[in-house]
């Protein structure tokens, strides 16, 4: 494993890249807990296969340093992905991204078409914030945060500070989840999903009418903590028919 940092943005990003510098990149974006509970799973299947995987800390989560509260909007961060995927030589990329890091891809994919060719997307991408029936778009970050310290006493933890996971959630519960459907490139991108196919709802079939959609037997979210095997093997034949 190499590991770098990147400015771009006014951030600085930490990369980790498995595997050598094959004809074939993948870059991913880890889910709002983080990546130490994904990579160690993904990087050996994908390197193994002949694959160079580029994983970040997203700003704020292990090594990154975190941002100010507003630019953890999904737009902001589309904007900051796109320039990173510049700076890093992948644009257009293969994205792969699980929960929030798949709703990033498909914000960056629907503002900076040239970024992003294909989408893999780990339970991602068809969930809307309202489908959450604890979800309260008037929700302040206060609160958020003071949730997410509920939830710490009761023993769960993530790769990023409380208030960076907060940022995170507040944000992306206020940008309107359609706008990532209706203006979803179909014909560049061949899109990807692996998780629970039983949740995929009407809008992301409309904006991604030729998407793939793969159910993972026995796994619920967390499909890469679930099904590991299983997760990467559809994923691998993905990247197998992109080739």
């Amino acid at each position: 494993m190499q590991v770098s940092d990147v400015e771009v943005a006014g951030a600085r990003i930490r990369i980790r890249r498995w595997g050598d510098d094959a004809p074939r990149p993948v870059f991913y974006w880890h889910g709002g807990g983080g990546p130490s509970d994904e990579t160690p799973v993904l990087a050996p299947a994908l390197t193994g296969a002949g694959y160079v995987l580029h994983a970040i800390d997203a700003p704020g989560y292990g090594d990154s340093p975190p941002l100010a509260p507003e630019a953890y909007a999904p737009s902001a961060l589309a904007g900051l992905a796109a320039g990173l995927l510049d700076r890093l030589g992948l644009a257009p990329a293969v994205w792969v991204g699980f929960s929030w890091g798949g709703n990033i891809g498909l914000h960056t994919a629907v503002r900076f078409p040239g970024s992003v060719r294909a989408l893999g997307l780990l339970d991602s991408g068809y969930l809307q914030a309202e489908d959450d029936p604890e979800h309260n778009p008037d929700s302040s970050l206060d609160e958020e945060i003071e949730n997410l310290r509920q939830l710490s006493e009761q023993g769960e933890s993530w790769d990023a500070p409380i208030e960076v996971i907060a940022a995170a959630t507040v944000a992306s519960g206020r940008e309107p989840e359609s706008e990532r459907h209706s203006g979803a490139p179909r014909a560049r991108h061949g899109s990807t999903g692996a998780g629970r196919a039983s949740g995929i709802g009407a809008g992301f079939r409309r904006g991604l009418p030729d998407a793939r959609v793969v159910p993972i037997p026995g796994a619920a979210h967390g499909v890469l903590g679930d099904n590991g095997p299983e997760t990467c093997r559809v994923l691998l034949d993905w990247l197998a028919a992109l080739d």
